[in-house]
């Protein structure tokens, strides 16, 4: 009976995912660049694993630290997001960085054979968590390329459990006012809960940034998922004197495949080194009043 639970939560999961296992690899728990629009270019030095690697060999600081918490789509589940990571630069060229993530879900009851709650699980807490290491090396000046491994488990029943390895692949380029990047991710092998493979969300994106005036700067994202699905964000942001930063953005996604389409805002404070970002989604049924927070320091 539990195993028969397990696969019908499995299922429900999917259908709430658009078919798609894993679906914490395609939510950004980066607060600067949610509050953005989802962003990746805007993120934090002490997040590149979850935008664009390649960026860690570019960084202006020789490291950076950071850990964040959010809530994501109170409406519906109130899902709970944790993550940590890290970032260091390595004789100029190289750079090495890591980054652990959890989508905690809602707990439900597991019930035995006669309907009644098992006393011996009486509830499960379903989880995604992964952790991944990069390694980016710096090709010429403003240009750099990054190779990041990953490996993901999933626990939806205590009969419906899954890993799997995966492995993203990225490039940025800088010049002047302009910082273009391009990344593969989700690449690798198929996660099997014992109902049947399911593939990693795999995509393919390309992000920009330009600095319109001092402080100012306007980026855009496109994502195509290899399920067959476009996503789009465009976002700005404006720091004041390398104090206090605004930022707003739209995300617009397909809801038949993916994450669905949103609107943000938010805001960070920096001072000696450390910042403090915080975001919030709105704009939408399923992500509304979404909120994650995050605390990092750079040296």
């Amino acid at each position: 009976m539990k195993k028969f639970l397990s696969i019908i939560f499995l299922a429900a999961v999917s259908a709430a995912a658009s078919a798609q296992a894993l679906p914490s690899l395609l939510i950004n728990t980066d607060a600067a660049a949610q509050g953005a629009g989802g962003l990746p270019v805007f993120g934090s030095d002490a997040t590149p694993l979850q935008g664009y690697a390649a960026s860690t060999a570019l960084m202006e600081h020789f490291a950076s630290a950071g850990a964040g918490y959010g809530t994501w789509q109170p409406s519906a589940a109130a899902d709970k997001l944790l993550s940590a990571s890290a970032a260091v630069r390595i004789m100029q060229k190289f750079s090495f960085a890591v980054d652990y993530k959890s989508f905690i879900q809602p707990s439900y009851e597991v019930t035995g054979a006669t309907g009644t709650v098992s006393q011996v699980t009486p509830s499960f807490t379903p989880k995604e968590s992964s952790i991944a290491i990069g390694l980016g090396y710096r090709i010429l000046d403003g240009l750099s390329a990054a190779v990041t491994l990953r490996h993901t488990s999933s626990s939806l029943g205590t009969d419906a459990k899954a890993s799997a390895l995966g492995f993203d692949v990225s490039a940025m380029y800088t010049m002047g006012k302009i910082r273009s990047a391009l990344a593969v991710c989700n690449l690798g092998g198929k996660v099997n809960y014992g109902g049947g493979d399911y593939s990693q969300p795999s995509l393919v994106k390309a992000g920009a940034s330009y600095e319109v005036i001092q402080g100012l700067d306007a980026g855009a994202e496109m994502t195509y998922l290899f399920e067959g699905a476009f996503n789009a964000a465009f976002g700005v942001q404006y720091c004041y004197a390398g104090l206090v930063t605004v930022r707003a953005g739209y995300h617009l996604g397909e809801k038949d495949m993916d994450i669905p389409s949103y609107a943000s805002m938010g805001i960070g404070f920096k001072f000696a080194g450390i910042s403090l970002d915080a975001a919030y989604l709105l704009a939408s049924e399923t992500l509304g009043g979404s909120w994650l927070a995050g605390l990092s320091y750079s040296f």
